[in-house]
Order: structure tokens, then C-alpha cells, then sequence
């Protein structure tokens, strides 16, 4: 097999794709992953922290959380002891995070 331009070029657009669903910053919510393209907004609510763009899937099982249950707008994510409820409002671009209280 040899190595050619195309396929140094094609691996390198590959990689370039998949950035965004591995990649991830730290958000408020201690050792929960966002996108690196998220930005911090402020939201409806008080308690929640809202952030725009998508949630990184890929990112939050690679740092041990796991998904627990979907129902409509709101996901739980589990990881030991703490959970993390992340909803994403009908109509609305962000998404809103909030530890459980049991867990603070």
C-alpha cells in the first residue's frame, strides 16, 4: 500500500471532521464536558447554566459519564455519585445544565 497525496489528504479532512464531536472545554458544572464551541449565555433561569452550540456525546463518555435516561426535553447524565440533568428547550438553540442538589 502505498502512500499517496490523496490519502494523506483525505486522513487529515477525516480528522478535521471528527474535531467537534471529540473535543471539549470544562464547563461550570465541575468536570462536565461541553463543545469547544460552546459559549456561555445567560439563561431563563436562575440555577441553570445555558451554553449554545451542540453537546459533544462522544466527549461526555470519554470523560466516564454516563447517560442514564431521555424523556422529552431533559437528559441525565451520571457519573459515580453526581448527576447532571442537561435539557434543550423546544425552539431553543442552547442547551441548560444543572447538577442535582443531593449532589453539592
Amino acid at each position: 500500500m502505498k502512500i499517496t497525496k490523496e490519502k494523506v489528504i483525505g486522513v487529515i479532512v477525516l480528522i478535521a471532521v471528527c474535531i467537534p464531536f471529540t473535543a471539549w472545554k470544562e464547563s461550570k458544572v465541575k468536570d462536565f464536558p461541553v463543545s469547544i464551541f460552546s459559549e456561555e449565555a445567560d439563561g431563563e433561569y436562575g440555577q441553570k447554566l445555558k451554553y449554545t452550540a451542540f453537546l459533544p456525546d462522544v466527549a461526555i463518555w470519554m470523560n466516564g459519564w454516563e447517560k442514564k435516561w431521555t424523556e422529552g426535553e431533559r437528559t441525565v447524565y451520571q457519573k459515580g455519585n453526581r448527576i447532571v440533568n442537561v435539557f434543550h428547550p423546544p425552539g431553543d438553540d442552547g442547551y441548560y445544565l444543572l447538577e442535582a442538589r443531593e449532589n453539592k
